[in-house]
């Protein structure tokens, strides 16, 4: 029943289908007239057709024609027609049909917005209908690249300064636009390398970000070292599009100009001719020399072998200060000082030679800048002052006078004068040697002059001018000049300073102010006036600049009515002169100096004065018109001052005015008395000058007089002193030491400063200069600082001011305890031939405060040993040779500070080690022996030896070996005392052969040494003896023995040029003719040369040293000929060899830096103070460019201030061996040491090592920073962690580590929230100037990663990197509060719907639960059932099924097949056949020939024993399942077989499988039996009744039961078995595995069972 309600409810749904489709068909038909004129848009969702046009010009368009199809519905012409309505958009188109062509050019960028797009209007008829729509056709642009990148904003100029650090952005301005669009828009900029000529900027710049242009700096700037034009280089730029593909790319150059400008990035350097070396322009260890004499007094020092001096090695030239920072003994300071300007170094105290014989000074030179030192910009140079007496044959400097005088404008060469008279004797300067005897050679003496550039002496010993043209009157009128006296080269010994003052000659003419005076109008009328006043200059001094003025004549007889002031120039009208309407005068002025006659020298002007008409009366007038007077600057306001008065002719009254107006007097109109109406202050002005006109009133003019008032000084100013503070340092132990100068002034005149202090407490005070003194020894131990109080008061007795100043005194500890030697003995090795090299250090300490220690070597040999004065590091002054017989040195070290106390002197017992550099020298050039041929095998030829110059066993010991050299090494042997015999017969048909045996001795010894030899052997043939073929093959021809030399030969790397390699014999030598040897080719430069030599063989050597890292083999062919060779019948000898370059250590190791031009030779680490012992922290790398032994490589840590890091020696991680909170102070903020790589362990002094210095920070708190990556997990961005360390550091510029990665945090009001998709990447950043980690906090991190620009740019940064990466922000650690509650992002803000959803699974988890019971409930039923069930198949009742007749069409013909592989049990039970029906499906027994006749008509045998083939028919069910659009093709496990017309079969292998073959793409799945021994497959039912099963019946089944697979059960095991196959359901879900199908059905199989039911 079950089967039957199925397939009826199959039928119903079929038919169902038919219905469907035929109404289908119904609809199309109605509506296919409906659809005329409508668009096909691709996009069902279109609303008009899209179509597409190239840009393209006139001849692209003429070649590449462009047309488009449009998908409209309706044939054209029969069904539709179409037509382009005339719109400028459709101008550019023509419609053919339903193609669309281009018929003119397209330019995207024709407009300003761009055409991108055209709307095409196409009208649309329906023929049938008549009907008429239009249709939007939009075309686009495609864009195409045809315009090149333009440059914005030219011309591009910038300036760098020289000190901009590397990867610093120096230029933001570059911009370019490119008018196409998408890619073809996109420009990137890029560096394009110059000629590489000094003005090529593109060494030194890069552009790291080409989309954004900022160009970044590449190398170090150095101003100095640039060698071109206003230090201004060109920097070539080239924008390029992004087109696709790269070829068709357009681009566009410029050229940017860029200026260097100079940064103060060098020191002074101290500047002297023969200073030398001289490194980054700067003179190194510059040493400068003078001497004074013994109880000698002070004065400047003549300094050797230049004056010092010192410029600044920056172009800057910023000023330079001179200061004697340090000296030995430490009581320098007391006898010299320099000037800070001049760097002129003086004696300031004699100095007793028994005292001191010597000072040793450091002077500094200090670069400043507006007066302050610039920090770290200075240079140091040493200054010995030796200390000579005045006897044992010292010269005595005489001068006949310490002043001299002499004309300015004097020659060159004129003598300097000893007075100013010019009879006086010159100024003369001689030396005397106290101990010259009679008639001893006078010594010779020079003299140095400073400065030497004015004055100089000549041969008589006379001082005389040196420079022409010195000038008293623009130049110094008198000159300092110091004369030392030098005897040969030694030092100069004596000073004597002289004065030389230059005597001024009337040289110059007085000069009037102005050239000419203009017109003088004076009214006429009777009474002295004033005219003018005239002025002259001189320049002159003395009474040659004194002017003095004089009417020479006045023009119309007016001599006699006209004066002159001779000292102001001041001309008037002489009293009672009337002067006439209508006269005018010429006034010849002249102004003459005071010198006598016949000298003096005069200048003249012209004065005119014209006379006009008196319109009114005559004014006032003045007489004397000058008046002075003195008052004291206490008086009271308005205090009479003076009174004056003004005459007029007229007798009219007469009126008084201060003009211009005063702020401190006023004259009364009507009296003319004086007065004062303001406070007068000596402080402000000492004179006043006063203007007083006078005017009647009715006259114009006026006339006026000149009042001088001068101010007495009052004491009412109170004294200050000239510091705000005072602060001095003494040192202890010293009484009357002096302290230092307080000082004090008044602005008061006339008093005079007194100094008093408020308490003695170990100090004085002198009254009147203000210099503090000790007035006893003090001691710091006790009290090592003093507050003074000093008072300073001012002279005046009747009203004295006074004012107080605290003064602070340091008492600084002196050293007084000598330092001493830790240990009494040093032992030292040394390998000999090292010069300059350090083989201990001693140290000595000093109990003082202020370590003082000087080293110096009290005994041993000086000059092989030298001792650092400051490190105390002994060293060797050059190479020591150990074969020369002395392999110990004994040294005494000590210091200058301790010569004779306990442990004032150290022993350093210095072994010499020797090494292997003797060579083996044999004792002959050249060994000759004769021998016959018959010579027994072991015969001696001879013996040969060697000696070593080396002195030690294992670097002496020879070895003996015979080398190359054609036939010799397979005749002769060589044993170990040097002995050679024979090895072969020499048997030859020759009267005599010549052999040349190569030996070498050889010493055991690194590295080793090899000498050489040749030992000619020549062989008699022994006629007596009887002929013997000889055993060795015989040399034929003039030439080479061999012509390949037998083993490579080796020379050492950098061997030195003309290193013997090999020498090759010359055979066959025909007498009397030269040879020629010669490298006839060679695989690299010309490294090798041959020569001939001694006429029979060719000597091999290198031409210059070899590098075996360029080239280990070389491959030589050796060519010999005669000199005078014919070509044609001469022959020619060749010989091929190859010569192997040994390595030797000479590379040392090379740190590998990821990024040295921003960290240097450094290396950057972290740690934080709980970080665990043995964690590791860095790891350094270098490489080493040799090979083998001389590459390894060991790692070691020096300069540990702490040992809390150590280092793997072989990996170089460095780790932490201690946790830093247990040993670190909290002051600690980075710890610095140097590691060091070392080649070839094993070859102890021989390898070589480089350093790095190593920089481990503490990590804090304060130095974390979070870069927050979005919508990434960590284990993605672990894979960008290089990654993101370099665009960090490209973005701030500092030294940037990545510390970790974790999920994202966030805080959620007091919750902390984990995003698991984001991600959280730890970073600090280090600065490589200073070497600390930077706080986030820090201004220079804060815009570049925290302000909102800086941001923008990192995001950019980011997302152009090669993976790039969402930067959602950067921000601090987040601090997690203690009642915060952790929570993952995936529980976070559950939505209404969300919790529907998880309710939803909840409940389908419980149903599912009630389905798994439901289903083990049927399973326990099933097993009862399958118990129940004895001997028989029960196979359920089908319903009849109608099969409809195939339409047969051309597809369905075609063969498609696909094989399925059921799983299925057929129990062998032989027993039950006895019982069986004859239709019965079971296998026959074996043998059994009755299965062969009961295979019913359309079931045929197949050739293989045990199969049967049923023909497969289609059902129209089947068909409608496999034209489902719905249905989903279930999956098999069985290959597909196409038999052609053969039917296909249903196989069974064995009593356990049966396989369907089913048509390809078909979901038909059949339940059958095989029957091996019936007539077909049957399947019994209920009542045990037998019915054949017949193809169409197993294929409906499997229709039907598509989705229920077949399960085969055996009774013994009661296990189910699913099937092989694997069926898939609609859903496209399977059903079961392929693999566990398999495995089931095959592990499930019973031997024997007892029934089997299908289900």
């Amino acid at each position: 029943m079950i089967a039957r309600g199925a397939v009826n409810k199959m039928i119903y749904h079929s038919g169902q289908g038919l219905l469907l489709l035929l109404g289908s068909l119904c609809l199309a038909l109605g509506t296919d007239a409906q659809k005329l004129c409508s668009p096909q848009p691709p996009d069902p969702r279109a609303t008009s057709l899209q179509v597409s046009f190239n840009e393209s010009s006139s001849e692209e368009l003429t070649l590449r024609p462009q047309s488009q199809d449009l998908a409209i519905h309706g044939e054209v012409d029969s069904d539709i027609s179409l037509t382009l309505t005339p719109t400028t958009d459709n101008s550019y188109f023509v419609l053919y049909g339903k193609k669309l062509s281009l018929i003119r050019p397209l330019d995207r960028e024709s407009t300003a917005v761009g055409l991108n797009t055209l709307d095409v209007h196409i009208l649309c008829e329906n023929l049938q209908s008549g009907r008429q729509r239009t249709i939007l056709v939009t075309a686009s642009v495609v864009d195409k690249n045809d315009n090149s990148p333009s440059f914005m904003n030219l011309p591009y100029h910038f300036e760098v300064n020289e000190l901009t650090p590397v990867g610093a952005t120096v230029f933001r301005m570059l911009s370019a636009v490119d008018a196409d669009k998408a890619e073809n828009g996109l420009v990137n900029f890029v560096l394009t390398p110059g000629d590489g000529s000094t003005t090529d900027a593109s060494r030194y710049f890069a552009i790291n970000l080409p989309y954004q242009g900022f160009i970044t700096i590449a190398s170090p700037l150095d101003y100095e070292s640039l060698d071109v034009s206003n230090h201004t280089m060109q920097l070539h730029v080239t924008a390029v599009d992004q087109a696709r593909p790269p070829e068709g790319a357009l681009s566009s150059s410029t050229t940017i100009e860029v200026t260097v400008t100079d940064g103060n990035d060098l020191s002074p350097t101290f500047v002297y001719a023969g200073c030398k070396p001289i490194v980054s322009r700067q003179c190194v260890n510059p040493q400068y020399r003078t001497a004074v004499v013994s109880n000698a007094p002070g004065g400047a020092l003549s300094v050797m072998p230049e004056p010092i001096r010192a410029v600044d090695a920056d172009n800057m030239r910023n000023p330079v200060t001179y200061t004697l920072i340090s000296g030995e003994p430490e009581t320098f300071a007391e006898y010299f000082s320099i000037d800070e300007r001049t760097g002129v170094v003086s004696q300031t105290a004699p100095v007793s030679r028994s005292d001191i014989r010597q000072f040793a000074m450091l002077v500094l030179a200090q670069e400043t800048v507006g007066g302050s030192p610039v920090p770290g910009k200075f240079s140091t140079a040493t200054l010995t002052v030796d200390v000579v007496a005045m006897t044992s044959g010292v010269p005595v400097l005489t001068v006949s006078a310490h002043a001299g005088f002499v004309e300015e404008n004097a020659q060159a060469g004129t003598v300097v004068r000893s007075d100013r008279d010019s009879a006086s004797p010159g100024v003369r300067i001689g030396v005397l040697d106290p101990e010259a005897l009679a008639g001893d050679a006078p010594p010779h003496f020079g003299y140095l002059l400073s400065p030497d550039g004015d004055f100089g002496i000549n041969s008589d010993g006379y001082l005389v001018v040196k420079r022409s043209g010195l000038d008293a009157d623009n130049d110094p009128r008198s000159y300092v000049v110091d004369v030392v006296a030098q005897e040969g080269g030694s030092s100069p010994v004596q000073r004597e300073t002289i004065t030389v003052t230059l005597i001024d000659t009337n040289d110059n003419s007085p000069q009037f102010e102005r050239q000419s005076y203009e017109l003088v109008t004076l009214s006429e009328g009777l009474g002295p006036r004033d005219v003018l006043q005239v002025s002259a200059a001189d320049k002159d001094s003395g009474i040659y600049g004194n002017v003095t003025y004089s009417i020479r004549h006045v023009s119309a007889g007016g001599a006699d009515k006209f004066e002159i002031n001779p000292q102001s120039g001041l001309i008037r009208v002489l009293p009672g002169v009337k002067l006439q309407h209508g006269d005018t005068y010429s006034l010849f002025i002249e102004a003459s100096d005071g010198a006598p006659e016949e000298l003096r020298r005069a200048a003249q002007t012209v004065v005119d004065v014209a006379v006009q008409a008196s319109r009114v009366q005559t004014a006032p007038y003045f007489d004397p018109t000058e008046y002075n007077v003195t008052v004291s600057e206490g008086i009271p306001v308005n205090t009479r001052i003076i009174k004056l008065q003004a005459f007029d002719a007229d007798g009219d009254e007469i009126f008084y005015e201060v003009h211009p107006a005063s702020p401190y007097f006023e004259v009364s109109q009507e009296t003319g008395q004086v007065t004062n109406h303001a406070r007068l202050d000596f402080d402000n002005a000492d004179v006043y000058y006063l203007t007083v006109r006078a005017t009647d009133r009715k006259t114009v003019p006026t006339s006026s007089a000149t009042v001088t008032v001068y101010v007495l000084d009052q004491n009412d100013n109170n004294p200050a002193f000239v510091q705000s503070r005072y602060s001095f340092h003494v040192k202890e132990g010293v009484k009357d030491a002096y302290v230092g100068t307080v000082e004090a002034v008044d602005v008061d005149t006339g008093t005079e400063m007194r100094y008093s202090l408020a308490d003695d407490d170990g100090f004085r005070v002198d009254a009147e200069s203000g210099d503090i003194y000790t007035s006893a020894a003090l001691d710091s131990e006790l009290r090592d600082n003093y507050m003074l109080t000093i008072t300073a008061t001012d002279s005046r007795l009747e009203d004295a001011r006074s004012t107080t100043m605290k003064v602070m005194v340091t008492v600084v500890d002196v050293p007084d305890e000598n330092p001493v030697f830790k240990t009494r003995l040093y032992n030292a090795v040394v390998e000999e031939n090292l010069s300059n090299v350090t083989i201990v250090t001693v140290e000595a300490y000093d109990p003082d405060t202020v370590k003082n220690i000087t080293y110096v070597m009290k005994n041993g040999d000086a000059g092989k040993f030298s001792v650092d004065p400051v490190t105390g590091a002994v060293r060797t002054r050059g190479a020591l040779d150990y074969d020369a017989g002395r392999s110990h040195y004994t040294l005494v070290v000590g210091t200058t500070q301790n010569q004779f106390g306990a442990m004032a002197t150290t022993e350093v017992n210095v072994t010499v080690l020797d090494k292997n550099d003797g060579y083996p020298e044999f004792t002959q050039a050249l060994y000759i022996s004769e021998l016959l041929d018959t010579a027994p095998i072991g015969t001696l030829v001879t013996r040969v030896s060697a000696e070593d110059t080396d002195r030690t066993p294992e670097h002496s010991k020879t070895v003996y070996r015979i080398v190359g050299y054609g036939q010799a090494p397979g005749l002769f042997y060589m044993l170990t005392d040097g002995s050679i015999i024979t090895k072969n017969s020499l048997v030859s048909d020759k009267l005599t052969t010549t052999y040349i045996v190569g030996v070498e001795a050889l010493d055991p010894g690194y590295p080793e040494r090899v000498g050489a030899a040749n030992v000619t052997v020549a062989v008699r043939h022994d006629d007596a003896a009887p002929r013997v073929e000889p055993a060795v093959v015989r040399t034929t021809g003039f030439g080479f023995q061999q012509g390949v030399y037998s083993e490579p030969l080796l020379v050492e790397e950098n061997a030195p040029a003309h290193t013997h390699v090999v020498t090759v014999p010359v055979v066959n030598r025909e007498a009397g003719r030269d040879i020629v040897c010669e490298i006839e080719s060679w695989t690299h430069d010309d490294k090798f040369t041959a020569v001939a030599e001694g006429g029979s063989q060719c000597v091999v050597s290198t031409n210059t040293q070899l590098d075996r890292e360029k080239a280990v083999l070389y491959k030589l062919r050796l060519k010999v000929f005669y000199r005078d060779q014919d070509v044609e019948q001469d022959p020619t000898g060749t010989m091929s060899m190859a010569v192997e370059v040994t390595d030797r250590n000479d590379h040392a190791p090379e740190f590998v830096i990821a990024d040295p031009q921003l960290v240097g030779e450094r290396y950057f680490g972290v740690v934080e103070m709980d970080t665990p012992p043995f964690t590791e922290i860095l790891q350094v790398k270098a490489v080493d460019r040799d090979e083998g032994e001389n590459a390894a490589l060991s790692y070691r840590l020096e300069q540990l201030s702490k040992p809390l890091f150590l280092i793997d020696s072989e990996t170089g991680v460095v780790r932490n061996s201690q946790q830093l909170s247990l040993f670190a102070s909290p002051s600690d903020r980075r710890y610095k040491f140097v590691v060091v790589a070392t080649d070839s362990p094993s070859n102890g002094d021989a390898a070589l090592s480089a350093k790095a210095e190593v920089i481990v920070n503490i990590l804090r708190e304060e130095h974390k920073m979070v870069l927050v990556v979005h919508e990434m997990e960590p284990a993605t961005v672990q894979l960008a962690r290089q990654g993101i360390s370099s665009v960090l550091q490209q973005q701030t510029g500092y030294v940037v580590g990545v510390d970790g990665m974790s999920n994202r945090r966030y805080v959620d009001g007091e919750d902390v929230v984990v995003d698991v998709a984001s991600t959280d990447v730890w970073f600090h950043a280090t600065s490589a100037d200073t070497g600390y980690l930077l706080n986030r906090s820090d201004a220079r991190l804060a815009g570049k990663l925290f302000a909102e620009h800086g941001r923008n740019e990192l995001q950019l940064n980011f997302l152009s990197a090669a993976q790039p990466l969402t930067i959602a922000e950067v921000r601090s650690p987040i601090v997690i509060p203690p009642h915060a509650q952790l929570q993952r992002h995936a529980y976070e803000h559950i939505t209404h719907w969300q919790a529907g959803v998880i309710a939803l699974a909840v409940i389908i988890i419980l149903l599912s639960l009630g389905a798994i019971v439901g289903l083990c409930c049927c399973w326990a039923s099933y097993k009862k059932q399958r118990n129940q069930v004895k001997r028989r198949v029960v196979a359920p009742r089908y319903e009849p099924v109608f099969i409809e007749p195939l339409v047969e069409t051309k597809a369905q013909l075609q063969p498609q097949y696909e094989t399925q592989e059921l799983g299925m049990f057929v129990p062998v039970d032989y027993s039950m056949r006895q019982n069986a029906t004859p239709n019965h499906s079971y296998p026959p027994p074996p043998g059994d020939a009755s299965f062969a006749h009961s295979i019913p008509g359309n079931v045929r045998q197949s050739p293989k024993e045990n199969r049967t083939f049923v023909p497969y028919v289609e059902t129209a069910l089947e068909k409608k399942i496999n034209d489902s659009p719905t249905y989903s093709e279930p999956y098999f496990e069985a290959s597909l077989e196409d038999d052609g017309d053969r039917p296909l079969s249903v196989e069974s292998e064995g009593p356990y499988h049966v396989t369907s073959s089913v048509a390809k793409d078909r979901a038909s799945i059949g339940s059958a039996t095989s029957s091996e021994s019936g007539s077909g497959t049957d399947f019994v039912d209920d009542q045990h009744h037998h019915h054949p099963l017949k193809s169409s019946a197993i294929t409906s089944q499997g229709f039907s039961n598509a989705q229920n697979p077949l399960y085969v059960s055996s009774e013994n095991t009661g296990d189910a078995v699913s099937p092989r196959s694997n069926i898939t359901s609609k859903s496209g879900q399977s059903s079961s595995s392929r693999s566990t199908h398999s495995s089931s059905s095959r592990s499930a199989a019973p031997q024997r069972a007892e029934s089997t039911t299908i289900l």
